[in-house]
């Protein structure tokens, strides 16, 4: 795939975490997918901008070998299997991307041994033993300070898993080199991580305490799926190390000169991140970056995690919410519309069926009414953008002061309200708070529901009230028009049905043409019976 919307100046290059494959894809994976590609949508709803979305899978490490040793199957077989599961996932919901990346690829391989090469020869790698706790799970050493006892076991504050203490001779980076200049770029840097909560959080710990080397690799004979280390079959490198290196790879990258992609520039990136794997985005990465001279990401983005109904999501507890089946159950708008609505970067969301219905449901009652509502063969779209191209509404206000002086208080909010609209979606779609970017959104549509609904235009059928009535449905259709351009981002198929019906020309289905009366010209056979629903209302779950 193309970089999408290129125009010879750098994309917005989002990158999702690469999922790891020793399981099926839920619901979390679909919310960090989501993240990137509707602020990429969003980003070029402008033409004259450009994106590069990266995701992909994380195929090696202990897990991933364990997993397949239980299946009796090739650990490649396993990864195939999974990766595909994320990619059908990523199509399913409606995720667009330029590089599925996957840490078997060849020249991701090929990138994180030409990494391992420069940081060694700069001898910010050497070889030494190493005691610690450590997760199978979370494939990482814990720090002391990172571990508490729960019912006499030891596990990660973080990740909640289980840690054991282990000893093995293993290879370092020297992490430990760069603390001081990592806590002064994100002191110099305020928006270098976000929500504020994780800056802070993050910052204090950089603070309170010496990094320790980074353990780097680990014995082949424990870990045979992996990188193999340059020049040393005893050891393969570790699998975090390896897995953060693939928004390199994409880039082709230079080490220590200009990161470039032919014929455009897309480093660095902005990154998203769920807030388990905070601490190796967020430290480890910016240091290795650091550390090979390359500029660090423009912004990580971490997002909080979501809950079944209040409860921590578990294979035990046999409550993980599987995204492929709940798509296939409702509607992919829907639930892209669902989660950005209920989406918090701070603090954990809470899914349930119930909230998910009702609130598709509420779509339906407002935007879907709305939509049917202008559409109805009782009016004419067409004849309204005519008329009002034509000159004859200039009038409108003395006509409406006359019968109704609230219609006309709720007129001048929701066109004020629509004019804005634009500006303040922005705001919060490039700060990623895409479930306030909603709220305004959904105000503008019940403010244009309760206009039609103050105005009654079906009960209009004598020919001196045709300027009146055709002014009420131009009002709402430019409500309808602008509104569903803005919210394609998040519900792009609906988008595409809607707009097709009004017959509103692709080419002005973008940021250039969201300002009320401007230029607008569309609505022919938008009236026609027989025009399919753009939502249907969903059964109480």
């Amino acid at each position: 795939m193309k970089v999408r919307g290129l125009k010879g100046l750098k994309p917005l290059y989002l990158t999702t975490p690469i999922f790891y494959v020793n399981a099926k894809p839920h619901v979390g994976h679909l919310y960090s997918m989501l993240f990137a590609d509707i602020r990429a949508r969003w980003e070029t709803l402008n033409p004259k901008k450009s994106v590069f979305v990266t995701t992909g899978t994380d195929e090696h490490g202990l897990k991933i070998q364990n997993v397949a040793l239980k299946q009796n199957i090739p650990p490649k077989e396993l990864c195939d299997i999974h990766s595909m599961e994320f990619k059908k996932l990523a199509s399913l919901s409606g995720v667009d991307y330029n590089r599925f990346i996957r840490t078997t690829d060849e020249d991701h391989i090929s990138t994180v041994k030409k990494l391992w090469n420069f940081l060694y020869e700069k001898d910010l790698i050497y070889k030494d033993s190493h005691n610690g706790w450590y997760s199978v799970n979370d494939e990482a050493f814990v720090p002391e300070n990172q571990i508490e006892e729960v019912d006499g076991r030891k596990i990660s504050k973080e990740s909640k898993h289980e840690v054991v203490y282990q000893s093995e001779t293993n290879y370092f980076f020297k992490l430990s080199k760069f603390q001081d200049q990592l806590i002064g770029y994100i002191e110099k840097n305020p928006d270098f991580i976000i929500p504020k909560n994780k800056y802070d959080e993050i910052l204090k710990e950089l603070k309170s305490q010496p990094l320790k080397d980074l353990s780097i690799s680990r014995p082949s004979s424990r870990l045979n799926w992996g990188i193999e280390v340059p020049n040393d079959s005893e050891q393969r490198i570790y699998v975090w190390f390896d897995a953060l290196i693939n928004y390199l790879t994409v880039c082709s990258p230079v080490f220590g000169q200009k990161i470039s992609f032919p014929d455009t520039d897309i480093w660095p990136p902005t990154q998203v991140i769920g807030k388990d794997i905070s601490r190796f985005h967020c430290v480890y990465w910016p240091i290795i970056l650091m550390a090979s001279g390359i500029s660090l990401p423009e912004q990580i983005v971490v997002h909080s995690h979501w809950l079944n109904d209040g409860f921590k999501m578990s294979k035990s507890l046999g409550n993980v919410v599987d995204p492929v089946d709940v798509i296939g159950k409702y509607s992919v708008d829907v639930i892209r519309y669902f989660l950005m609505q209920n989406s918090n970067l701070s603090n954990d969301s809470n899914y349930s069926d119930y909230q998910l219905v009702s609130t598709a449901n509420n779509l339906t009652n407002k935007f879907g009414n709305l939509v049917t509502r202008i559409g109805s063969p009782n009016f004419s779209i067409e004849d309204s953008v005519n008329m009002f191209n034509q000159g004859q509404f200039t009038d409108v206000d003395d006509i409406i002061g006359e019968s109704n002086a609230s219609l006309l208080q709720v007129r001048d909010e929701l066109l004020d309200g629509l004019d804005k609209l634009p500006y303040s979606m922005d705001k919060h779609f490039k700060d990623f708070e895409f479930s306030k970017a909603v709220s305004e959104w959904f105000k503008i549509i019940e403010l244009a529901n309760q206009f039609v609904t103050i105005a009654e235009p079906w009960k209009l059928k004598e020919e001196k009230d045709l300027k009146f009535k055709n002014y009420v449905i131009l009002v709402a259709s430019e409500t309808v028009r602008i509104c569903t351009i803005l919210i394609e981002p998040i519900m792009p198929n609906v988008s595409k049905r809607i707009l097709d019906r009004l017959n509103v020309n692709p080419e002005n289905r973008n940021v250039f043409h969201v300002k009320p009366f401007e230029e607008i010209n569309y609505g022919e056979g938008a009236n026609e019976k027989g025009a399919e629903k753009p939502f249907e209302k969903l059964e109480k779950a």
